[in-house]
């Protein structure tokens, strides 16, 4: 039998009907600091509220069965008569594998201890569960709640600068470290959208962070990998030749970045199916390429020069046949581009 067979019911000690729900509200109002009238309603809804709160959702989102809240007067003939023969009280928590006989797994006097600490509740509804011999998987986050996408998006800058500070040493064992913070700032780059949206806090201030985040990085690291075989003696004239093809690449840069932001703010002032199908075509260097090609300038910097002309050149060409789409769509708009409008 799966975990997904199996049911949990959340009990509350109050009844759903008006009645119910403003003596609830009175014996809450009345109740001392250190005691509640129903430790599940403070699980679930963190107190007088009528809806779950957000952080009640992803927990339960994290029990793998079915959950069922219910309040007394919801509760089936089974349920209500299962409580009278055991002489429990509510609020409690109960639970069956399938259609086996029910189990008591949390007491009011166990929900009080956890009623403000979710992943005490998991912690102990699980060993509750094992004990009773009910499948059930909690499923584990890899991030604590306590860690925001902020502070990951803030942790991928500063190991990315880090990078660039490592490649910039003479020494080589510690340019050697910047390929391993270079790795890490893609890892928690990729973390911290995942867990936003993992996590329903998806914004645009994060989204506007998280890209800035990643455009002074991919800014500095050939620059910064420049500095380091100049500062380890490179001769004086492949220096120059060094600095001009890291500037090309910075170049390439700059254009194709003003092509897919005009792009992006001409497509959403006129609403153009055209534009933003030009804005979705793939180019030939995108993320993962430039991932890469960054990768390769940090862990073998004698290659830096040969890697940019590269680089630059695979971005010139997504540059090329962008330019020519964005021609073809407003041919096909029959409308001059004009100007953006900035309100």
């Amino acid at each position: 039998m799966s975990a997904s067979d199996s049911t949990i019911y959340i009990l509350y000690n109050a009844n759903a009907s008006l009645l119910g729900k403003l003596n609830y509200a009175c014996r809450k109002i009345t109740a001392s600091t250190d005691s509640s009238p129903c430790a599940a309603c403070d699980l679930t809804h963190g107190g007088l509220k009528l809806d779950e709160s957000a952080a009640w959702k992803k927990t339960k989102a994290r029990i793998g069965a079915k959950v069922e809240q219910l309040h007394r007067d919801e509760s089936t003939s089974e349920v209500r008569d299962f409580i009278k023969a055991n002489s429990l009280k509510y609020p409690v928590v109960l639970g069956r594998a399938g259609t086996s006989p029910l189990k008591v797994l949390l007491k009011p006097e166990d929900l009080s201890t956890v009623s403000a600490d979710h992943s005490a509740f998991l912690a102990l509804l699980a060993r509750r569960a094992e004990e009773e011999k009910i499948p059930l998987v909690i499923e584990m986050r890899f991030v604590p709640e306590i860690i925001t996408p902020g502070h990951l998006t803030l942790a991928a800058l500063v190991t990315g600068l880090g990078a660039c500070l490592c490649s910039i040493a003479t020494d080589r064992h510690t340019s050697a470290w910047a390929v391993y913070l270079w790795l890490l700032n893609r890892v928690l780059d990729c973390l911290d959208g995942a867990v936003a949206r993992e996590r329903g806090t998806t914004s645009d201030a994060g989204g506007f962070l998280d890209l800035l985040s990643d455009f002074i990085i991919y800014s500095l690291v050939p620059i910064s990998v420049a500095c380091g075989e100049i500062r380890r003696g490179l001769p004086a004239d492949d220096c120059v030749s060094l600095l001009l093809s890291v500037s090309l690449l910075e170049a390439t840069f700059h254009i194709n970045n003003f092509i897919l932001f005009y792009l992006a703010a001409l497509s959403s002032q006129k609403g153009n199916d055209e534009l933003t199908a030009v804005t979705m075509k793939p180019a030939l260097v995108e993320g993962f390429e430039s991932g890469i090609f960054f990768t390769l300038m940090l862990a073998i910097p004698s290659l830096l020069q040969l890697l940019t002309l590269i680089m630059a050149a695979g971005v010139c060409i997504g540059i090329a046949s962008r330019t020519w789409l964005i021609l073809d769509a407003f041919a096909a708009m029959k409308t001059q581009p004009g100007h953006i409008r900035v309100d």
